[in-house]
């Protein structure tokens, strides 16, 4: 089977980039093929041949070039035809992470940003963290909440370019957050994705105000309900695993990842960064292409 190793630089690849990465394979069971440029000084693909790519990608993982990520990949007809791709929101299709906005309006953001801090490195259980996050915003008015938050939403540079190729060719495209329905729906709407799935918040009414009750509302969407809302799209779908990815950047998400043909760490913590089959630490969402093998006259 045919890999390859695709080096994605944050702005500009260095001119002896070949250089750096065949020093970084020396010593490895790897002989590099050939060469494939997939966009000019920002992304280019070495095939190589080896019998160990476990070992390969392990170890590569390690390697550091400077304002460069290097992807292991396999090569054949599932690296590019992607056929369900699931996405986390919150600092990875948005720049936010939502229930800080909120809790800005009780004057708590700190403290739930604290939380949130431990949940997406993996320090505590997000189900804990969630309940208590939300709690921190009981009392808040829920009337027009979610109307006021969306203009505040900003979608991820790159984002557009990447679900609209992926759309056009056959892509199923799904949000699956561990933030709030509405506004998943919403982040749905704008990016023409096929499906939202989200957690909701209770609420209940206080002297005649409908507020939030500092509580969820129903499953919480976690790293295990993420994992099975992939696998049942790419069942629902008849996709196989192969030709699935899922891409985020918390903790949570590593399970999905995991279950993933292919998962994507995105400016992700240290923790997802090591665990993840690829990193990326660029500002545009658009350059996960590269890592599914486009090149840029394909997008």
């Amino acid at each position: 089977m045919s890999y390859s190793i695709t080096a994605i630089a944050s702005k500009t690849l260095p001119g002896n980039i070949q250089q750096l990465v065949e020093d970084a394979v020396k010593g490895l069971p790897v002989e590099i093929v050939t060469s494939t440029v997939l966009a000019a000084t920002k992304a280019i693909d070495f095939s190589f041949e080896s019998d160990k790519f476990d070992e390969v990608k392990e170890k590569l993982k390690l390697v550091k070039i400077p304002d460069v990520d290097l992807e292991v990949l396999k090569n054949g007809p599932a690296r590019k035809n992607k056929k369900l791709v699931v996405f986390d929101m919150d600092s990875t299709l948005i720049y936010q992470e939502v229930i800080e906005l909120i809790a800005a309006q009780a004057g708590v953001e700190d403290e739930v940003a604290r939380i949130t801090n431990l949940a997406m490195n993996g320090e505590i259980d997000f189900k804990e963290s969630l309940r208590r996050r939300v709690a921190l915003l009981k009392g808040i008015p829920s009337a027009d909440l979610w109307g006021k938050l969306k203009p505040q939403l900003k979608i991820t540079k790159g984002a557009r370019e990447l679900c609209a190729t992926l759309k056009k060719n056959g892509c199923i495209l799904a949000v699956c957050s561990g933030g709030f329905l509405p506004l998943a729906e919403y982040i749905k709407d704008q990016l023409d994705l096929d499906y939202a799935f989200a957690n909701q918040l209770e609420t209940e009414v206080v002297d005649g105000k409908e507020v939030l009750s500092g509580k969820p509302e129903g499953e919480i969407v976690d790293g295990y309900k993420k994992r099975a809302v992939l696998e049942m799209l790419a069942e629902k779908h008849q996709i196989d695993r192969a030709y699935t990815a899922a891409i985020g950047d918390g903790a949570n998400d590593l399970l999905m990842m995991a279950r993933a043909g292919l998962g994507i760490a995105w400016n992700a913590k240290p923790k997802v960064q090591l665990e993840a089959d690829c990193r990326l630490n660029t500002d545009s969402l658009r350059d996960v292409l590269y890592i599914f093998g486009y090149r840029d006259e394909d997008i």
